[in-house]
């Protein structure tokens, strides 16, 4: 537009008023406008001039489609079953849990924890007279407990010299059922609570435990043989109770 507006206002003048440069400025000017209009950009579509707008073309919003219905059914929601009844059967420190199954199942676990939970108030020489291993030192006979005290000092002292836990040495529980077991060589003491598996606490400590025992293996041996003894005693004169008590109803 601005070379037409150029060449225009050029040609008003005569010849000879224009410059030699102004001349062959218009001669530039009427040649570039000839190019201009054989590629058809004369005429206000030309240099300078903003190209048409294209139609933006819009996208159509996808089409949400309701959920389907899952095909696969399960049986026991379309036949109305009753899911069976589970129940925690056993879980450890760490949080591992065994499941156990149906109502019956539940009835017979719920039985077995009350017996259990009678065990646990029974003294210690109902214990040992069911043969029941003791699990730490309350389930100790008193004539037991010198014993485990010196299991107890020896395994202290050998955590101080290694400076590390006594329990990574041996727990209450496993002293508690050395006493008892009273074993006097290496193989019997793999039998206690803690000493089994690997064996590794048995190869490193054992022949410790074992000489600290000593002492008192032979005051032991005498005093589970009266607590067996004292036992059967009892259990004796209870049924005598129970059958005269039936008797006289």
């Amino acid at each position: 537009k601005e070379s037409c507006e150029t060449i225009a206002s050029m040609e008003l003048q005569h010849p000879s008023d224009l410059s030699a440069y102004e001349l062959e400025r218009l001669d530039n000017i009427k040649r570039n406008a000839a190019v201009l209009a054989s590629l058809g950009l004369a005429g206000g579509s030309g240099l300078g001039s903003s190209p048409s707008a294209r139609p933006i073309k819009r996208r159509k919003p996808a089409q949400v489609r309701p959920p389907a219905a899952p095909e696969r059914r399960s049986s026991r929601l379309v036949d109305g079953a009753k899911a069976p009844d589970f129940y925690i059967a056993n879980e450890t420190a760490s949080g591992r849990v065994t499941v156990g199954g149906d109502a019956r199942a539940l009835q017979q676990a719920t039985q077995t924890a009350t017996a259990a939970a009678g065990a646990d108030s029974m003294d210690p020489l109902t214990l040992f007279g069911l043969g029941a291993m003791p699990e730490g030192e309350d389930d100790l006979l008193e004539s037991e407990r010198a014993a485990f005290a010196s299991l107890r000092d020896a395994k202290r002292a050998k955590a101080s010299e290694l400076g590390i836990e006594g329990y990574k040495i041996a727990q209450h529980r496993s002293l508690a059922e050395v006493v008892r077991r009273c074993p006097t060589e290496v193989e019997a003491l793999r039998a206690c609570w803690g000493f089994g598996g690997s064996g590794v606490r048995v190869d490193k400590y054992g022949a410790m435990f074992l000489e600290a025992l000593m002492p008192h293996v032979p005051r032991l041996r005498r005093a589970h043989a009266a607590a067996k003894a004292e036992y059967e005693a009892a259990e004796e004169a209870k049924g005598s109770e129970e059958g005269r008590i039936s008797h006289i109803s």
